[in-house]
């Protein structure tokens, strides 16, 4: 919360100390959440120590550590991230190849507003050809 009296650098700091905590406690490998999240090791080393990263890659790190969205802000400002799903089953985990392209699309998606959110997939669903269209 810079510019409202917090020193940014302590909020990154909690963050980093919530991140290694919560590897800590899912059983989890450096190594792993680097892979879940897409980003390299060095970026959650980055984040481990205090560093600032992209939207985006915070994003992606609460979804590798199955923090419900608002996660990264929560453990910045000493609260405690709500889990969105256990992370030995979460969606994040690779259980066939990825698409890197796919990948970077659906971060996008996810942090447009849920009213975008369904008119891009409405769009999308109408370009599937019939036989590829879930049944209602």
């Amino acid at each position: 919360m810079t510019g409202d009296g917090y020193d940014d650098g302590e909020e990154l700091a909690r963050l980093g100390a919530a991140v290694e905590q919560r590897i800590s406690e899912a059983g989890m490998q450096f190594t792993e959440v680097a892979e879940r999240a897409d980003f390299s090791i060095e970026t959650l080393a980055k984040i481990r120590k205090g560093v600032r990263v992209s939207p985006t890659t915070y994003r992606k790190l609460e979804i590798a550590l199955g923090w419900a969205r608002g996660g990264v802000n929560l453990a910045r400002e000493g609260g405690t991230p709500t889990l969105e799903v256990p992370a030995s089953t979460s969606p994040a985990a690779p259980t066939e190849e990825v698409d890197p392209q796919a990948s970077a699309i659906l971060t996008i998606l996810e942090g447009l507003p849920e009213r975008v959110q369904r008119q891009v997939l409405r769009r999308l669903g109408d370009r599937l050809p019939p036989e590829a269209r879930p049944s209602a």
